[in-house]
């Protein structure tokens, strides 16, 4: 039986593992892993970790994790000094992805300021934990007096557009960049 417990440092690669696996890439060349990883990962996991959660077994080794920003000007700032340059020297197409995905939290950010990611190995997948860690998320940021989040996945991925929608997410908007959902927390 999975239960989830606040990220901790050690489960930084389990969480990188899970992130490449679950992204499909991890055959394909380093420069695309470390993207990845730049993009939906490392920023949450380096620079907010006390926002961030993982789905563990038996064995207490992540199987799964909610990671999050909770301010998404926070997040930007944070991202362009940090992390952009990271993107810029992978291939100028990566910096001009990476400013792209920024835009499409941001158009949200004053209704949703607080955006995450959650990925589960698919070993782990329909036993409810991804319903667990996105409850685990709300109550965390309710208690910092956050009232609603977003996320944006894939423009064609039903099976997690359904997901979310069981979970109480409404759609916001779907672009070539993706489909944006946000839960506003109910009093």
């Amino acid at each position: 039986m999975a239960s989830v417990r606040p990220y901790k440092e050690s489960d930084k690669e389990r969480v990188q593992h899970i992130c490449l696996a679950n992204a499909e890439c991890l055959d394909k060349p380093e420069s695309l892993q470390k993207y990845i990883l730049i993009m939906y990962c490392n920023y949450y996991i380096e620079q907010e970790p006390g926002n961030c959660f993982v789905a563990v077994n038996d064995e207490d080794e992540a199987v799964g994790y909610i990671i999050c920003s909770e301010n998404y000007d926070t997040y930007e700032e944070r991202f362009k000094d940090l992390y952009l340059n990271q993107c810029a020297a992978i291939s100028p197409t990566k910096y001009v992805e990476a400013k792209l995905d920024l835009l499409s939290h941001s158009m949200f950010k004053k209704q949703y300021p607080t955006h995450f990611h959650i990925d589960i190995d698919d070993n782990y997948q329909r036993m409810g934990l991804g319903s667990l860690l996105i409850s685990t998320l709300k109550a965390h940021l309710r208690k910092k007096n956050i009232n609603s989040m977003m996320m944006v996945c894939g423009e064609d991925n039903q099976k997690a557009i359904d997901f979310y929608k069981k979970n109480g997410f409404k759609d916001l908007i779907t672009t070539k960049m993706g489909h944006a959902m946000g839960l506003e927390f109910e009093d």
